[in-house]
């Protein structure tokens, strides 16, 4: 498995990807209103992680496909990471989280995680900063991992 930087013309191998994912992993615990925001918001958006210069946008790629995309915006919120079903438990997951992390400058690295994903930051040191939310249907938790701790620093 190779990280490397997303380029423009990724933008629809990781749509196809990002949406696999959430129909499987994601959308059964959304309504209705989650999954069309997701699919009109989150989506589209993907060319921000490309075009930006404030986000450090990377891919898994094992056999020439792409397996896994992460996207971490001003050196401190996670904003996408996804794993191709096929590739989950694999460690491609943590292998993405990994080089983005040891990239940033930043104490603390912060996300909203989708529900399904909660144990998998856990387990990689995350900590649950609040109540479960709601972003027009779209259910999140929001974790930190804070870099400042030296038990925190050695697993990166």
């Amino acid at each position: 498995m190779e990280i490397q930087k997303l380029s423009q013309d990724d933008l629809d191998s990781i749509a196809r990807l990002i949406s696999s994912v959430a129909e499987v992993d994601i959308f059964p615990y959304f309504c209705e209103q989650g999954r069309a925001e997701f699919q009109t918001r989150v989506l589209p958006d993907l060319k921000t992680i490309l075009t930006e210069s404030n986000y450090l946008s990377v891919k898994a790629v094992i056999s020439g496909d792409i397996v896994g995309v992460a996207a971490l915006r001003n050196a401190d919120y996670l904003t996408h990471l996804f794993v191709s079903k096929s590739c989950q438990g694999m460690g491609v997951g943590k292998a993405l989280l990994d080089y983005v992390v040891k990239e940033t400058q930043a104490k603390q690295v912060n996300l909203r995680s989708s529900i399904n994903a909660v144990s998998f930051y856990e387990s990689l040191g995350f900590e649950c900063t609040g109540e479960e939310g709601d972003y027009n249907g779209i259910r999140f938790m929001p974790m930190t991992l804070d870099l400042s701790k030296p038990e925190s620093s050695k697993a990166w």
